[in-house]
């Protein structure tokens, strides 16, 4: 017996000498290996410091709202606040809360996370054990031998441990590409939330300006209504013309499509901000703001181009597929050469389950193994092709994502300055219009004119006062899309706990 434990004392120490011995040639291996393929560097943000060729003004005042244009200030993370609405305010922190656009957005981030988590995995040994119980009988004819067969029980207790040494990087670039894909879905997280305030804010906007246009619409439409039946009575007591008739008709028939035509678009603002909300189209209508409680918001911050292509989410996705691009290249180059894993099995065999541990049973094996693509009928050399024309791909969408942006940026700085000058013509011409109608209501109490004539000079207010309020309703648009364009105060650093956090509101 004391020989025996000796042996199996010999035996282990020699098992551990060799284990050890392995483990540092896989450490060598490993430190001396490098990761085929090109290393990611983020491109280059843009030099020029403004959107036009000229100088843009830095302060809008129209209609008695002034707006100061600030290049290089960061956009308020919670911008919808700035429009001054309660009620919009409440619709935003429930469309974050309801979306099922974000929370589709949010649950492909945390799948691409633990994607990339699981990838991570083979930088360490994968150890397994198995056992087995077989009830076997052997015949020695099939080994060239005589003699009756034999039944017997067979347990066996294995333990195995393989270690892939990533010699030429392949898994590194594997992993750094899963990475790549975990960011390029996190910035997704934040485009569904960029969209969803926007398009929210937005959609409130139409709906509120819808609503005041149709409401002088349907003035406008009853005061057509006055002037037809005054022109059809003096037509019928004999001293008025059928064609002042049927002009009336006309323009009453017109007004009143223009009014229908508002109203549907009214109702398809209303519908989409159900949807938006998360709600259905059925569903009873939240309450709404109205243009009058919406302000155009003092500050118009405006991002540097250098400041936009590190914050827009779009474009960090677009940087993070041309990341996952550059590792695949690494991915499909290190697929060339050869790969090396280091195996190891240790475990007893016998007849007898209460004998399983005995030393006569014992077995091992530990040894390196290379796997050489020597003919692959090509497909790894036009697979690595495939993936240097994606990252071709790849960088030029990133390229046209960026001067996209910066076009969005540069038209809405356009569009503020032409809505600073409508709404100033547009409350120029509401002015003399009201003006005008309260000369008409003097020279009516008067007896110069007729009651006609006055509905005339109220007709034409009431019309430019559509046009005051398509021109406020525009700018409020127009400085909501500047918000998005520059990006909305999304900093990129998030991993969906800003969303989290705003909803939380």
């Amino acid at each position: 017996m004391s020989t025996l434990a000796s042996d199996g004392r010999d035996m282990r120490l020699q098992n551990d000498r060799r284990a050890r011995s392995a483990a540092a040639v896989a450490a060598c291996l490993l430190a001396t290996g490098c990761a085929v393929g090109p290393n990611f560097s983020r491109p280059t943000a843009p030099t020029f410091d403004r959107y036009t060729v000229q100088p843009g003004p830095t302060r809008l005042d129209a209609d008695g709202a002034a707006q100061a244009v600030e290049l290089g200030k960061a956009t308020d993370p919670s911008w919808w606040r700035l429009f001054g609405s309660p009620v919009l305010n409440d619709l935003v922190a429930t469309g974050l809360k309801n979306s099922h656009t974000l929370a589709s957005a949010t649950a492909a981030l945390q799948q691409s996370q633990d994607l990339a988590r699981a990838g991570a995995g083979v930088f360490f040994p994968q150890a397994n054990a198995s056992f087995g119980a077989t009830r076997e009988r052997v015949a020695p004819v099939e080994l060239g031998q005589k003699g009756a067969g034999s039944t017997f029980n067979l347990y066996t207790l294995t333990g195995a441990v393989s270690y892939a040494v990533d010699l030429f990087g392949g898994e590194r670039r594997s992993v750094e590409a899963l990475n790549a894909q975990a960011d390029y879905q996190r910035y997704a997280v934040g485009t569904a939330y960029l969209l969803l305030t926007g398009n929210l804010v937005n959609a409130a906007i139409a709906r509120a300006g819808y609503a005041e246009e149709a409401d002088q619409l349907a003035q406008i439409v009853q005061m057509d209504t006055a002037q037809h039946d005054i022109l059809t009575a003096e037509y019928k007591a004999g001293y008025g013309p059928l064609s002042a008739v049927l002009a009336a008709e006309q323009q009453l028939a017109a007004d009143r499509q223009s009014l229908a035509s508002t109203r549907q678009r009214q109702d398809a603002s209303t519908t989409l901000l159900k949807t938006l909300l998360g709600k259905e189209s059925g569903a009873e209508t939240p309450p709404l703001p109205s243009l009058t409680e919406l302000t155009v918001p003092a500050d118009a911050p405006v991002s540097l181009p250098s400041q936009l292509v590190r914050q827009r989410p779009d474009i960090l996705q677009a940087e993070a597929s041309l990341h996952q691009a550059t590792a695949e290249v690494g991915v499909a180059t290190a697929a060339l050469f050869p790969s090396i894993n280091i195996t190891g099995d240790y475990g007893a065999a016998n007849t007898s389950l209460g004998q399983l541990s005995e030393p006569i049973g014992r077995f091992w094996s530990i040894g390196p193994s290379v796997d050489m693509p020597i003919f692959r009928g090509g497909s790894l050399l036009y697979g690595r092709r495939a993936a240097q024309a994606a990252l071709v791909k790849a960088e030029a969408d990133y390229r046209q994502t960026v001067l996209g942006a910066l076009e969005q940026v540069s038209d809405q700085l356009k569009a503020l300055d032409a809505d600073a000058e409508t709404s100033a013509a547009n409350r120029g011409a509401v002015d003399a219009a009201s003006l005008n109608d309260a000369l008409a209501d003097a020279n009516l109490r008067a007896g110069v004119i007729a009651d006609y004539d006055h509905l005339s000079t109220q007709i034409l207010e009431a019309r430019a006062r559509i046009g005051l309020i398509a021109a406020k309703a525009q700018r409020l648009q127009d400085v909501d899309a500047l918000y998005v364009a520059c990006g909305g105060g999304w900093d990129g650093k998030g991993s969906g706990s800003g969303v989290a956090a705003e909803t939380s509101k």
